[in-house]
């Protein structure tokens, strides 16, 4: 154990590169995470926004108004999206419905909220039919949800293999031949190709990161963020499989 924290500590201290993205990392892992909550966050609201428009269109359908019908669906249901409705009328209290409506779409941060309600508060003003529209909405959302999930479901591993192919396989296995071949017994200067080829996984892990972003629907804004961690893995994964390889090389 010591001789592996020894080793590891000379392997950071000996690259530049390697030292200047552990910092990065700590610094892009604090940035990012933000990122994750708030997509589990969307994800937790967009998913029960299907459900939440079927429960209106029931209550409209009922002979409730949309105010009773969605102050009605927020006392029903206990998630986030019950809780912030529950919130905004509150507010209404002490402003308007639309104003309290229109706000709290606002504080969703989602733009699948956002337009849904628009489009409720729309069809409210002009008197279309609201019960049918609120479930046409429904089913129009549920599919979108469902979609989504499902380009997740499918692409989600295509996107991970790709990032663990590119930021710890492929380091790797180069890494553990160099070693085996060309370890520092074997006369042959690999300090002089060691910045190179860090460089090289360290794009590489780039690359992989923002395509693996893009595939999923992100933006490159939130992906860029964990590309210093998948780059300092590379480099860790390429220069210990040559530190460990060249012991038997």
């Amino acid at each position: 154990m010591g001789l592996g924290i020894v080793g590891t500590i000379d392997m950071v201290t000996d690259s530049f590169m390697i030292s200047l993205f552990v910092p990065l990392t700590i610094l892009s892992l604090g940035g990012g995470l933000p990122y994750l909550f708030e997509n589990r966050r969307l994800r937790k609201l967009e998913n029960g926004l299907p459900e939440l428009l079927e429960g209106i269109s029931t209550s409209l359908g009922a002979g409730l108004g949309l105010q009773q019908a969605i102050t009605s669906m927020a006392n029903q249901r206990n998630d986030l999206l019950g809780s912030m409705l529950r919130k905004a009328i509150a507010r209404s209290k002490v402003t308007t419905f639309d104003a309290a409506i229109s706000e709290f779409a606002l504080d969703t941060r989602s733009s699948t909220i956002q337009r849904a309600f628009n489009l409720l508060q729309t069809a409210d003003e002009n008197e279309a039919p609201l019960e049918k529209v609120t479930f046409s909405m429904s089913l129009e959302y549920d599919r979108l949800s469902r979609l989504r999930d499902k380009r997740r479901l499918d692409l989600g591993g295509h996107a991970f293999m790709l990032q663990i192919l590119m930021a710890a396989l492929l380091p790797a296995t180069i890494g553990f031949m160099f070693g085996l071949f060309a370890g520092p017994e074997s006369g042959i200067p690999m300090e002089l190709f060691h910045p190179s080829m860090i460089f090289y996984f360290t794009a590489g892990s780039a690359f992989s990161v923002t395509a693996a972003g893009l595939m999923l629907g992100k933006t490159i804004k939130s992906s860029v963020w964990w590309i210093a961690p998948w780059a300092l893995l590379s480099q860790m994964m390429y220069m210990g499989s040559y530190l460990v390889s060249s012991i038997f090389g």
